[in-house]
């Protein structure tokens, strides 16, 4: 009786272990697959080692990602040459970007609507919204373009993530904040601090920016006359650091003084841009007037012209004497 228990015992356990031993490749299968946070074959969904990985991904229609490179590749139309940068079309960034193209072919950059005709591809760090072209083809072709901010910024249209790219985590003075997979409204003041991935690339992005939508306050001082015209010299306050002042008097540009007084007659067009972006624009024109550098030097004439009448006349009376 206690043999044959024996070796029940003994067969329990055998095909425990057996069972085990079949079981084990699949349990383990199983934990490698949901502990795995590497990159996944989107056609196959197994992991990507790094000898299969391709060097380059399709993030959208019209453009790549070279691994090798580090860079986001635009083709253009021929397909022969390519232009090459390390942001995605409509990227928004804080950091300076650089470009390079194939031979052949020659970039085009556009800031804000106008065409640089010199520009270091290599670091393009303004502020701006930029497009980017190419010509030496049959015909001009924009590739893409993207947005450089500083610290502060006017985004009042929000962040809409490039093709391919989706929001993580946002926040807004250091509070979580609402936002969609693909876009985040900043109609609301305040630091706004965004991170964002490409799952093609698995590359992790993050946009900090202080968002201002309130233009500049400037103050213009001097006699106004009923119709709004100034009869003295305008003395202009209210700039903030970091505005730049672009100014014309009768449609000729003029520079503007550092201390913010204007004395010449004539039809002025201020336009002020904040470190944000935000604009103010003032109209206004002076009238010839008379200030007190003017009367002294009228003054002054005066006295000379008549010293010299003087002079003359009694010049005259002593011809006659004689």
């Amino acid at each position: 009786m206690r043999v044959r228990i024996r070796k029940t015992i003994s067969l329990v356990l055998c095909g425990m272990a057996l069972f085990g031993a079949l079981c084990a490749p699949a349990l383990a299968a199983v934990e490698d697959d949901t502990y795995y946070s590497g990159v996944l074959d989107a056609v196959t969904g197994e992991p990507v080692t790094s000898q299969s990985a391709p060097t380059r991904v399709r993030i959208s229609e019209t453009t790549y990602y070279d691994r090798e490179a580090r860079s986001f590749v635009y083709p253009t139309g021929s397909g022969i040459y390519e232009v090459r940068a390390n942001v995605a079309d409509g990227m928004i960034v804080s950091e300076p970007v650089s470009i390079t193209a194939d031979d052949g072919i020659e970039v085009v950059l556009s800031r804000n609507g106008t065409t640089l005709e010199e520009a270091n591809l290599s670091e393009i760090s303004l502020p701006g919204s930029y497009t980017v072209g190419v010509t030496g083809l049959d015909s001009a072709v924009n590739l893409f373009g993207f947005t450089i901010v500083g610290a502060t910024s006017n985004l009042s249209g929000g962040y809409v993530m490039p093709e391919g790219f989706y929001i993580l985590e946002a926040t807004l003075d250091g509070e979580e904040t609402y936002f969609e997979r693909n876009f985040i409204g900043m109609g609301d003041e305040g630091l706004y601090e965004i991170e964002y991935v490409c799952p093609e690339t698995t590359l992790h992005y993050t946009l900090s920016t202080i968002i201002d939508h309130t233009p500049p306050e400037l103050t213009l001082e001097g006699k106004l006359d009923k119709d709004g015209r100034f009869h003295s010299a305008v003395q202009i306050s209210g700039f903030q650091s970091g505005d730049s002042v672009a100014m014309t008097r009768d449609g000729a540009d003029v520079s503007f003084p550092s201390d913010g007084r204007l004395t010449e007659a004539g039809m002025y067009q201020l336009l002020v841009f904040d470190a944000a972006g935000n604009s103010t624009s003032e109209q206004f024109t002076i009238l010839v007037y008379l200030d007190f550098n003017s009367l002294l030097f009228f003054a002054l004439v005066c006295l000379s012209l008549a010293g010299v009448l003087g002079y003359v006349l009694f010049r005259r009376k002593k011809l006659k004497v004689v």
